[in-house]
């Protein structure tokens, strides 16, 4: 039986066209007497990633595929498992559900050892199929206390009473920042915002206490306030990290770290500023999304209208695609969702970023570095001489960057970039505004892209419901609208009562018509390429985000926290 599945896992391979005949079949040779080694091989090796990977494994066996890294486990108590237990058989509790607790297994038809767990849960098991790397990073996340800091506090505040740090020498602050209970307390600040998904962490100083702050969802959430020695001691940890002056808080700092949460690396940007009442550090927990892997297509929550120009556009062989938006919209997200798709061994494909946020197999990856004088315009001349068909910088910042990009995507190259503006159609200006030739732009811009995130509605909680006239004339024209249902999420245990669990995305994609690049030929103005935009049919952020409201995706709330109005639909 097990060998059949294995047959099935490998036709359904051969089917997505991603490994020539050849060397799957010599692959499937040398696993032949340990099937998921075959499917890990094929993960590492970069053939597929790893969500699709591990949908193709669990169609073969007759099973679902979840990733626990991107779930939030809500699993406690007497309904989850001890950790010797999950480790021994590589299996973590998810959630209940009607009477069942799903849990990702690395062999969920394994029906000995389901029948075993259940027995000691003494609950009925669901179990799916996860990638063992995944259970093993989720076991090592979710197994750690959450942030509960009362034993590391008490053992702090006794530490930090021997004197004002601003009193003590660089000696002294080392063995401070170096001390047990300020690691733990300090790592346990990072796991719980790894945990939460968090996308930033704030630490305040202020009058007499300070304040932990994660933002979640886009939202600024409070987490636990903090003695005034307790947060300057975290925020001296936090710059030891990042290998910055610990002895300086008098002037704006900037540095960067990696340290291992559970079993990989997590990436942090740190950013110091001092206050009236002492220093605030805000830590950017880069390549989050990086730990899930590559979004496809299908992914991204891009209507079809959207999806098609997207596509189209990113499919040319030269010319330069613009993704616009503010810090920690998912640019590089989508970006990098259109490398994977155009990733194949026929094309050289260079990446300029700052940081490099994901590594894709096959694609040379370059981290801008400004202290050995490599900026993006620095690496971009080299990377033209290295024989490109595809570069992605990761943000166009100054004429000489702009410049370079546009006229590579004028001879031959496909430009894939990011600028900060409040639509999509400013880009286009944006890039003239800066210093690139109206001629230049016109003839070289594929397309543009506007994005947002917005919260997603907890799944667990989430209820339909009528808004009130008023409401619903402020996104309708009075009249064209009978009875329009909408969501919202209650609140429960699985969204920590926020309602929202995780982001979708938003967009505005315009594509270039021939009518558009005479107008930027002739520096028309803005609200001129804008009507052109709509006459073509471009949908605006506020339209896009209503209509994902309408699917149940997103609330009202956060279609008004994202987008400003623009025209009635």
């Amino acid at each position: 039986m097990r060998e059949i599945k294995a047959e099935k896992f490998i036709d359904l391979v051969e089917e997505t066209g991603k490994i020539e005949a050849e060397a799957l079949s010599a692959m499937a040779n040398k696993y032949k007497d340990n099937h998921s080694a075959l499917l890990l091989e094929i993960v590492d090796k970069g053939y597929l990633r790893s969500d699709v990977a591990g949908e193709l494994w669990a169609r073969a066996i007759g099973s679902t595929f979840v990733d626990p890294m991107s779930i939030n486990i809500a699993c406690e108590g007497e309904r989850t498992l001890p950790l010797d237990m999950a480790k021994r058989v590589k299996a973590i509790a998810l959630y209940e559900f009607n009477g069942y607790i799903t849990l990702a297994m690395e062999d969920p038809m394994n029906r000995q050892v389901v029948e075993s767990l259940e027995r000691y849960l003494q609950y009925r098991v669901s179990p799916v199929f996860a990638l063992p790397d995944d259970i093993e990073q989720a076991i090592g996340l979710h197994y750690n206390t959450d942030l509960s800091f009362d034993s590391a506090l008490e053992e702090l505040e006794n530490l930090s009473k021997g004197g004002d740090l601003a009193e003590m020498d660089g000696e002294q602050l080392v063995k401070m920042v170096e001390s047990s209970e300020l690691v733990e307390i300090t790592n346990r600040m990072f796991i719980t915002a790894f945990k939460q998904d968090a996308s930033d962490i704030h630490l305040e100083s202020h009058k007499g206490s300070g304040l932990l702050r994660f933002r979640v969802n886009g939202h600024l959430r409070d987490i636990v306030h903090l003695p005034e020695k307790v947060t300057n001691a975290m925020i001296v940890r936090i710059k030891f990290l990042a290998e910055m002056d610990i002895a300086n808080s008098l002037t704006p700092q900037d540095g960067r770290f990696t340290m291992e949460l559970a079993a990989f690396e997590q990436n942090f940007r740190i950013s110091t500023c001092p206050g009236l009442h002492g220093e605030k550090v805000v830590i950017r927990l880069l390549g989050q999304a990086g730990q899930k892997g590559v979004p496809g297509f299908d992914q991204l929550f891009l209507a079809k209208s959207n999806l098609k120009r997207f596509r189209n556009a990113v499919s040319k062989p030269n010319g330069i695609y613009i993704v616009t938006g503010p810090t920690g919209s998912g640019k590089t997200t989508t970006l990098y969702s259109a490398l994977d798709y155009l990733n194949d061994r026929d094309r050289n494909i260079m990446t300029i970023e700052d940081p490099v946020e994901y590594q894709l197999p096959g694609i040379n990856h370059f981290e801008v570095n400004h202290q050995a004088g490599l900026d993006f315009k620095a690496i971009l001349r080299s990377a033209l001489r290295q024989d490109p068909d595809i570069i992605l910088v990761g943000e166009i910042r100054d004429v000489e960057t702009a410049k370079i990009a546009t006229e590579a995507a004028l001879t031959g190259h496909l430009v894939l970039s990011t600028l900060h503006t409040n639509n999509a159609v400013q880009a286009i200006l944006r890039l003239t505004e800066i210093g690139v030739d109206p001629f230049m732009v016109a003839p070289s811009i594929n397309g543009v892209m506007s994005q947002r995130l917005v919260g997603r509605i907890c799944e667990s909680c989430k209820e339909a419901y009528i808004p009130n006239e008023e409401v619903l004339n402020k996104y309708f024209l009075p009249g064209t609208y009978r009875e329009a249902t909408f969501f919202r999420g209650r609140g429960c245990s699985s969204c920590r009562m926020t309602g929202y669990s995780g982001r979708v995305a938003i967009h505005e994609v315009v594509e270039i018509s021939e009518e558009m690049r005479s107008m930027i030929s002739n520096c028309e103005p803005l609200h001129k390429l804008q009507q052109a935009a709509n006459e073509i049919g471009c949908m605006s952020l506020r339209q896009d985000a209503l209509k994902k409201a309408l699917l149940g995706l997103t609330t009202i709330e956060e279609v008004e926290r994202a987008t400003v109005p623009e025209y009635n639909i």
